[in-house]
Parts: C-alpha cells; sequence; structure tokens
C-alpha cells in the first residue's frame, strides 16, 4: 500500500490475492514443476509476466542467486528453463553446474542449449531423473554421449533435436536402456529403424515411447517394440507413414500379453493418428482389447468409418480422448 501511495495518482486499492500469487508464481516459474491445472486466464496471466524468452546469459546469475535465497542449491530438484530462446550454451552450463541436488530440469526449446549442457549436467547432476530437452536442436551425438552418462536418468525426451543420430540414439539405450522408463524421439530425421531395433533390445523396462514423425519406422520395428517392452502404457506412432496392419497387430499382442500377465499398468495411450495405411478390418480386431486404453488418436486414418466408433463405444469404457477422423463423424474428446 505504501508502495502505492508512492507511487500516487490516486491509487484506491490494494493488489489482488490473485494478482498476489500470480506475481510470486511468474517470479519463481523455473522451480515450480508443473501449473498445468491452473486455469487457463491465470496461466495466461502469469506468462505474461513472465517470459524465459526475454531473458539472456546476465539474467541467469541473478536468478539463482535470488532461487538461493529461499531454496538452497542443496535442496533444489526442479528446474523450468523452457524456451529460454537467448540462454547460451556456455551460460546454461555454467548455470546447471551449480544445481547438485537438481532431479528434473525442463530445457525444452531453448534452442542454443547444446552439448555444454548435457556435458555439465552429467558432471554435476548426478541425481539427475528427467531431462526435457524437446526442441534443443544444438545437441548433437556427443551430447547423447553424455546424457549416456547420466546414471539416475529415467526420463528422456529428446524430440525435435535434429542433430542426433543412430549413433547417438545407440549410445543412450545401450547405457542407459536398462534404467529408461520414458523415451520420447519424435522427429528425428536421422534416426532410422536400426536405432528403434536397438531400443527394443535395451529398453525393455520402457513405460513410455514415442517414435512419432519417424519415416523410416516400419512394422517389424513396432512389433520388436511390442514384443520386448511389455510394460508399455503410452505408446506414440503418429505420422509413422509406413506403418500398415501389421503394427496394428504388434499392438494387438502386446495388449494379449499384457492381459494374461494381468498388469496393473497396461498400455492406456495409443497414438497412431496419421498412420493412413491401416485398414478398418485391422483396427476393429484391435479395438475389443482396448478396455485399458484412456486415450486413442486415429486421425488421418482414411479408412474407417461408423464401425470404428461403434466398437470404441462398445470395448473402451474408460475412454477419455478419442479423436477419430471425420469419416467416423466424431473429431474431438468424447
Amino acid at each position: 500500500l505504501e508502495q502505492g501511495r508512492q507511487r500516487g495518482a490516486g491509487c484506491q486499492s490494494c493488489p489482488s490475492l490473485i494478482h498476489l500469487c500470480t506475481c510470486f508464481i511468474s517470479k519463481n516459474l523455473h522451480i515450480i514443476p508443473s501449473v498445468d491445472a491452473l486455469p487457463s486466464h491465470l496461466l495466461d496471466s502469469i506468462l505474461e509476466q513472465r517470459s524465459n524468452e526475454a531473458m539472456v546469459d546476465q539474467d541467469l546469475p541473478f536468478l539463482l542467486a535470488v532461487t538461493f535465497q529461499t531454496t538452497p542449491a542443496e535442496r533444489l530438484g526442479f528446474l523450468n528453463f523452457r524456451s529460454c530462446l537467448k540462454i547460451t550454451d556456455p551460460a546454461m552450463a555454467l548455470a546447471v553446474s551449480y544445481c547438485h541436488a537438481l532431479r528434473r530440469i525442463d530445457l525444452s526449446f531453448s534452442e542454443l542449449v547444446g552439448n555444454k549442457t548435457m556435458e555439465s549436467l552429467a558432471c554435476s547432476c548426478s541425481l539427475l531423473e528427467s531431462l526435457s530437452a524437446v526442441g534443443c536442436r544444438q545437441i548433437t551425438d556427443d551430447g547423447c554421449t553424455s546424457i549416456a552418462g547420466m546414471k539416475s536418468l529415467r526420463e528422456l525426451e529428446l524430440e525435435l533435436c535434429n542433430k542426433i543420430t543412430d549413433m547417438g540414439i545407440q549410445s543412450i539405450a545401450r547405457n542407459r536402456g536398462s534404467s529408461l522408463l520414458t523415451l520420447n524421439l519424435g522427429d528425428l530425421r536421422q534416426m532410422s529403424n536400426i536405432s528403434i531395433q536397438i531400443i527394443a533390445d535395451h529398453c525393455v523396462d520402457l513405460q513410455s515411447v514415442s517414435i512419432a514423425g519417424s519415416m523410416q519406422v516400419m512394422d517389424l520395428d513396432v512389433e520388436d517394440l511390442c514384443k520386448r517392452c511389455t510394460r508399455l502404457q503410452s505408446l506414440n506412432l503418429r505420422a509413422c507413414r509406413r506403418l500398415t496392419d501389421g503394427s496394428v497387430k504388434a499392438v494387438s499382442q502386446l495388449l494379449r500379453k499384457q492381459h494374461r500377465a494381468a498388469l496393473s499398468a497396461p498400455l492406456r495411450e495409443l497414438d497412431m493418428g496419421g498412420c493412413s495405411r491401416l485398414s478398418e478390418d485391422a483396427v476393429a480386431n484391435l479395438l475389443p482389447l482396448c478396455s485399458s486404453l484412456t486415450r486413442l488418436d486415429l486421425r488421418g486414418c482414411t479408412s474407417l468409418t461408423h464401425r470404428t466408433k461403434d466398437l470404441v463405444d462398445k470395448y473402451c469404457q474408460q475412454m477419455d480422448d478419442l479423436t477419430l477422423p471425420p469419416s467416423c463423424n466424431v473429431t474431438s474428446s468424447r
């Protein structure tokens, strides 16, 4: 209130509680794990007040100093540096080197972040369990070598990191595959189906995998994944345009195996949107096994009709997020 009086010009009221809360969140967004549950109007207000996109290298030391005043470095478990478009790789590498207790970090779409930051994380953050580097296009196979040395890593997202080749992916799979639970390799342009086979051999405990947008993945690769990774709860094959009914059969076999084993957490999410070569008969054979699914995306599968919608209604009673092509007369969530 005193500040308001000093600013003068007839301030008649103090800031609302909502305004104070959004100000606090915006200033501390980099250490808050998730704000997704907040109403959209509050999210908009927070993002208006604080945008990582405007941060530059010189902001990082001050930001960390303020952070360490409230959360000491030895207790700082999460950092959100998503969309830091102007932060360079050396600056980010230096910043994370002070965060030895870090368990989760989101660097998604920080486009200048690359191999030095990966090396710093591997050397300084031995407890790191979750790394999201979606859209960090400067990461190469050398960065993957550093990632392969992150011994506590459980969750890894490298979608859109298009400088990564089979060599980098295979290094991660061979060295960290036994501990990885989540792996997102969507739209890696230089990844071949050889990498998928290596992942299937070494990452058998995966619960979530995405190879969306892979132009080289074939039915046999999906078959390998479904045979070996029997604990899958989420499978994203969106826009893998070479896939045919053979991949649907592989998913069916995975579900049969999970049902026989009476898994408490079977496949919940399946995305085959854009796989236009799937036939309705193959999908019809799959759906009676999909009682556990809560999310299904088959957009762009143009051979599907209302028959598919009827089968979903009959067999998929837990479904709460369904996307089918217009030919099924459904285009959004149920």
